[in-house]
């Protein structure tokens, strides 16, 4: 199964799920996945399930394709590989097996050198995927079901919910599948509900928009409860 998380200046706006072997984005409706901004060509790109292994494929798009800051022709995916398209980021999210564990030759099959697209905010965005802080965040359950007692934050995206690629594993029969996320980047931590929909409390309040976290914070999801904190 795979996950893409569509993101817009560091708001998740969807979480689509996919076990297809084949789909497209771009800005018409016809897409799998349809990104409605004019700086995404009508079908901007494919996404291809081959032996195993997923691969991005630039469509002669007008702004071109872009993982992890390079911009692409054709390109293996693996785990959290981050794929700019206009002004909206893709995060990729797959089971270990999954991802591409070969050379750079392998993922890298064709580059295209030049950017025609290159605004303030897609740097900002590209930017935005890299902590440089040197403290992590840790989140200690105080009561409810989860699998660990204590997570350590330290990758740049976390799900919180049932799902059984949940880094936070929620337990119990009513436990949302997904109910949101800890995202990381250079400003610190911030906690983001899962599809804009707020199954999340933060300090009692109701979380609907990103919000970063702060020492003491107190983080819940139904009858579970968990205080923000950075390691010592």
């Amino acid at each position: 199964m795979l996950r893409i998380l569509l993101k817009f200046n560091d708001k998740i706006l969807k979480v689509i799920d996919t076990d297809k072997d084949q789909l497209t984005i771009g800005r018409n409706l016809e897409n799998d996945l349809q990104i409605d901004n004019l700086a995404v060509s009508s079908f901007h790109a494919r996404v291809e399930k081959q032996l195993g292994h997923y691969f991005i494929e630039d469509l002669n798009s007008t702004n071109g394709s872009f993982v992890n800051n390079k911009k692409i022709t054709r390109w293996g995916l693996s785990h959290n590989d981050a794929v700019t398209i206009g002004k909206h980021t893709l995060v990729f999210l797959m089971e270990k097996d999954e991802g591409q564990p070969s050379a750079q030759g392998i993922r890298e099959l064709e580059m295209d050198k030049t950017m025609v697209l290159e605004t303030r905010q897609h740097k900002e965005v590209l930017d935005n995927m890299t902590y440089s802080g040197s403290r992590i965040g840790i989140l200690s359950v105080l009561e409810g079901g989860t699998d660990q007692p204590e997570y350590e934050l330290t990758g740049n995206l976390t799900l919180i919910g049932k799902d059984p690629t949940a880094g936070i594993r929620l337990e119990g029969w009513l436990a949302p599948k997904a109910a949101g996320f800890v995202t990381r980047d250079k400003l610190g931590y911030a906690l983001s509900p899962a599809d804009g929909r707020s199954k999340l409390k933060l300090n009692g309040q109701d979380v609907t928009d990103d919000t970063y976290l702060k020492e003491g914070d107190l983080v819940e999801v139904g009858k579970v409860r968990m205080r923000f904190h950075f390691k010592s």
